[in-house]
């Protein structure tokens, strides 16, 4: 049961590194954007899909550990989880266990606040060129329009001439 224990505590440890280097990953992709760096930006979206993708390996690892400790421990799978493990007092790894899942909450929040802020950047950024372009449009819009603010009809700015076709 030992074994157990101390195979989940370096697994926790393993996702608390992924999480930290996803949170570097973050910073840059905010630096990215504020930058208006394209192609930045597309090369740390691939390696935020690889982290994600090691990061599912990892939670797929630690949730068949949770059911071996699980079923050595008698209780339920589904019933089982770090913090009611950290509870059983007969685990000699729970202050271990404790700091990890202490951490890796840390971390979650972090990533949390970090995605939160990029995601209010883009979006702001693209509700500006929204309206960047919308303005330009109608500018574009009052410059061959004959209507004044008003209603008025303006003078013709356009010159205009008749073709004869009978040559």
């Amino acid at each position: 049961m030992n074994r157990l224990y101390k195979n989940l505590q370096d697994l926790l440890e393993q996702k608390v590194r992924l999480y930290e280097k996803f949170i570097q990953l973050l910073n840059e992709e905010w630096k990215c954007v504020t930058e208006y760096s394209y192609d930045g930006l597309q090369e740390i979206i691939a390696q935020k899909d690889d982290q994600v993708m090691q990061m599912q390996a990892l939670e797929n690892s630690r949730s068949s550990l949770m059911k071996k400790i699980a079923t050595n421990l008698n209780v339920g799978q589904s019933g089982l989880t770090l913090k009611k493990l950290i509870q059983y007092k007969d685990n000699p790894y729970r202050i271990n266990l404790s700091k990890c899942r202490k951490n890796l909450l840390s971390k979650i929040q972090k990533i949390n606040v970090l995605s939160a802020k990029i995601k209010a950047l883009m979006d702001h950024s693209a509700l500006s060129l929204k309206k960047s372009l919308a303005f330009i449009h109608s500018e574009g819009e009052k410059a061959n329009s004959p209507y004044e603010a008003n209603g008025q009809v303006t003078e013709g700015r356009l010159q205009s001439r008749m073709v004869s076709v009978d040559a």
